[in-house]
């Protein structure tokens, strides 16, 4: 059986990376969304998967 608590650290550390991971996500989206008012030409919205 499983150690309760080192099972609720890894999940709290797996929680941080995922919200480092939408913080830099929501930058992208800023930045994009500001190259695409001035390249209206480019088409920079992707998908882009994450591994």
């Amino acid at each position: 059986m499983k150690n309760p608590l080192e099972v609720l650290r890894t999940k709290e550390q797996e929680l941080m990376k995922v919200k480092k991971e939408v913080e830099a996500l929501r930058i992208t989206v800023h930045l994009l969304g500001e190259n695409n008012q001035t390249d209206e030409g480019m088409n920079l919205r992707q998908v882009i998967e994450m591994p």
